[in-house]
C-alpha cells in the first residue's frame, strides 16, 4: 500500500504561513507600542525635570525672560504626550484587530490539522484492515497446503 498523502497539505501550509505572518505582525505592533510608551515616559520625565529646573532657576535672581521658556517647553511636551497617546490608542486598536485575525487563522489551521488527523486515522485503519486480510489469506493458504499434504 502506498504511503499516506494528505491532498490538502498545500492549503494547510498556506494557512500555517498566514498564522506565522500574523504573529510576526503582532510582534511588530507590540514593539511599536512599547516604543511609544517609552517615549511617553521620557516626555513625562522631561516635564518633571523641567519643573525641578524651574524651581531651582526661580531661587536664583535671574531675568524674567528666562522663566518664559519653561511654560512653552512644558506645553510642547504635553502636546507630544497627547499625540503619542493618540498613536498608542491607534496601535492598540490595530493590535486588537490582529488578535482577532490570529484567532481566526489559528482556527483555520486547527480545522485543517484535525481533518488531516482524521484522514490519517482512516488511512491507518484501511492499511491495518488490508494487512489483516493479507495475513488471513496467507494463513488460509498454509492451512490449505497443510490439509492437501495430509490427504
Amino acid at each position: 500500500m502506498q504511503k499516506f498523502k494528505f491532498k490538502l497539505d498545500g492549503l494547510l501550509k498556506v494557512r500555517e504561513f498566514k498564522e506565522k505572518k500574523i504573529k510576526i505582525e503582532l510582534g511588530e505592533i507590540l514593539k511599536e507600542i512599547n516604543e511609544v510608551e517609552g517615549k511617553i515616559a521620557l516626555a513625562n520625565k522631561a516635564i518633571d525635570e523641567t519643573y525641578e529646573a524651574q524651581d531651582v532657576f526661580m531661587k536664583d535672581s535671574s531675568a524674567g525672560r528666562m522663566l518664559q521658556f519653561f511654560p512653552y517647553f512644558i506645553q510642547g511636551k504635553k502636546e507630544e504626550i497627547k499625540n503619542k497617546e493618540n498613536l498608542l490608542w491607534a496601535l492598540k486598536k490595530k493590535y486588537d484587530v490582529k488578535v482577532t485575525e490570529l484567532a481566526a487563522a489559528r482556527g483555520q489551521v486547527k480545522v485543517m490539522e484535525n481533518f488531516k488527523e482524521k484522514k490519517l486515522g482512516e488511512y491507518n485503519r484501511e492499511r491495518n484492515k488490508k494487512e489483516m486480510e493479507a495475513i488471513e489469506e496467507i494463513l488460509m493458504m498454509r492451512r490449505n497446503g497443510a490439509n492437501a499434504s495430509n490427504e
